[in-house]
Order: C-alpha cells, then structure tokens, then sequence
C-alpha cells in the first residue's frame, strides 16, 4: 500500500506544482447565474463513477437515491436493476436484493474496486488487479485471474460489462479483457493504454456492435473487427446519440464519431472541467473556478454561467458527483431534466 500512497502523492504534488503556475479560465461573456436549488441531507463524503455517499451514510447511484444508509467502513460499489453491491471491508464482497432486502457475502483476496451482476454471475475487479467472476447460487468461483499491479489509477473506475455470453473486465493496467461465461476462459485481451501511472480504464460502454473503452489517455472503439484509436489527456467523456463527447484537460470540449473522427471541438483556453450530463441536446459540466458551461449539441456553440449555492456563495473547489441528469455538490445539486429552461 505505500507503493500506492507514494505514487499517488508524487502526482498530487506535480498537479499542484503545476497549478501553481497555471493561467486560469476567463470567460469572455457570462451569461447569467444559475443557482444549485435542491438541498441534500448531508456534504458528500465520498464519490466514484456509479455512486455518491453522503457523510450520513445516505447513497446516492445513477439511478438517483437509494434506500441504502452505509456504516463505515462500507462502501458502495454498483447496482444492477436487482442487486446493490457492496465493499463491507477488504475482505468480501455483499450482494442486497433489492425486492426482499437479502444479503450474501463472498471471500475475495483483497479490496474491490468494481463488480457486477447479470443473472446468477458476479464479476469483480479487485485493488491488486485481479479479477473473477463468482455464481452466486453456489458461492463457486468460476474464474480467477490476475494482471500486472496497477502504480496508480485515475479515481474514475469503470465497472465489467455484461454482453451475451461474455463478461468484460476493465483493467487497472489499460487493458480490457474478455471472458466468456459458458467456458470461463478468457477470449480476448485488448490494450487500450500501456502507460505505467493513471492508466486503468475510466469507461467501458457498449452500443449496438460497438465497444468503446477509454483511459485516461486514450479511447478505442471496437467494431466488427476493426480497431479504432484516438489519443488526448481526457478529464471524462460520454456516449450520447451515436457520438462520443470528450472533456480533455487543455480545456477542450470534442465530439467524435464511432470511428473516432473529430466531428467538432470547441476550446475554453485554461478551463479545467468536472462532470459531464448531456440532456435536452446540451452538455452541461463544471469549471473549477465556479462556472456552469453550457454547450449546445446542435451549433457547438458555449455559454458561460457563474454558479452559486442556495445561499448565493459562489461555489469553490469541492467534492463533486454526477449522474445521467443531475450534478451534485457539496449538499446541493441541479436536476437539469427538471431545472434547465433556458
């Protein structure tokens, strides 16, 4: 584990040095104030890519709130349409049946970082990067294996995926790999990224006959055999209505096709970004400094909007979540599905 904290902190501390002598974003027309109008029980505590949980232990998944209220340690791992998945501690994995509130535990090595379920099949993706998959009906581990250790990984952790009869595994060193669930033996293994420090893949999506997997340098879409490659610093991205859309950190907003050609970008010189919710055909996302951008999907052209709590203070540099039509902030969020009428 030292390895891990000293990786991570020799990162934070190049972020910071680098910070320190960076420009910072200066919109050249704000066009209103938008107020975070919905309150929360409690701050944010903690986040990932699928879930938030308040500092009262109340959760928070894409779905919107649970009925879960977490003890420390426990953490929330994923939910599927049945299931909520839970870290207890380092040593297990818990499975709630969401109609009868049931709960089952499985012995795993280490710490788990991702999982999921489909049918009577748990996958999971562990601290060590290791991975498995486990029947649930009879606690037998059908698959076990493991990748080369992980330095250090990006906190946007992409979760397995479930196609017909295979399982994918996002991997901590920038691989995806494939298994299949009536062998269980692997089928395939992609490299999306071979760096050494922050390559685990942070998204792992499927669309008719097209996976897309990123890490933090590179998304890849796989279709009918063909592989196809493109390379930036991406903050985050989302798929929406057959295009991919890319937060990079030079500030800029892409749009790309399923065969990663650049169809528009936009750049907001020394904007550093947070978040992405694409509804209404607008894609909405923060700027660390405060501001709302709006981009519409349509004439890729911005707006700029100074962001505040309900209590009128301009927002600072705070624990952050997003979901399919909300952003979440501090104990405030907007629902843009509901709130966003301009």
């Amino acid at each position: 584990m030292l390895r891990y904290f000293f990786a991570i902190l020799f990162g934070f501390l190049i972020f910071f040095s680098g910070c320190s002598q960076r420009k910072d974003f200066e919109p050249k027309h704000i066009s209103g104030s938008i107020v975070f109008n919905h309150f929360l029980n409690a701050d944010l505590d903690k986040t990932s890519r699928v879930s938030a949980t308040l500092k009262n232990g109340e959760v928070f998944a894409q779905s919107g709130k649970t009925l879960l209220r977490l003890k420390k340690p426990s953490s929330f791992i994923n939910e599927t349409s049945d299931y909520y998945i839970l870290a207890p501690d380092c040593q297990n994995i818990e499975v709630i049946n969401k109609n009868n509130q049931k709960s089952q535990k499985f012995s795993v090595p280490t710490c788990v970082i991702a999982a999921n379920i489909k049918d009577s099949y748990l996958a999971y993706v562990l601290l060590d990067n290791s991975y498995g998959i486990i029947n649930m009906k009879t606690g037998e581990t059908k698959l076990s294996d493991r990748n080369s250790q992980a330095i250090a990984v990006d906190s946007l952790i992409a979760q397995p995926l479930f196609l017909d009869t295979t399982v994918v595994f996002p991997m901590l060193d920038g691989q995806i790999v494939v298994a299949s669930l009536n062998s269980f033996k692997i089928e395939r293994v992609v490299i999306v990224n071979s760096e050494h420090f922050f390559s685990n893949v942070i998204y792992l999506d499927k669309k008719d006959n097209n996976l897309i997997a990123a890490t933090s340098k590179k998304v890849i879409v796989l279709s009918d055999g063909k592989k196809f490659e493109y390379s930036a610093n991406i903050r985050d991205l989302k798929f929406y209505k057959n295009s991919i859309y890319l937060l990079t950190l030079e500030g800029k907003i892409m749009q790309l096709d399923l065969t990663l050609r650049v169809v528009n970008e936009v750049e907001l010189p020394y904007a550093i970004f947070s978040g992405i919710v694409i509804t209404h055909n607008k894609l909405f996302t923060l700027e660390r400094l405060g501001y709302l951008i709006v981009l519409d999907l349509d004439s890729f052209q911005y707006q700029v909007y100074t962001l505040r709590n309900i209590l009128g203070k301009i927002l600072d540099r705070k624990i952050l979540f997003y979901d399919n039509h909300r952003i979440y902030y501090d104990r405030y969020y907007l629902d843009f599905l509901k709130d966003w009428q301009k």
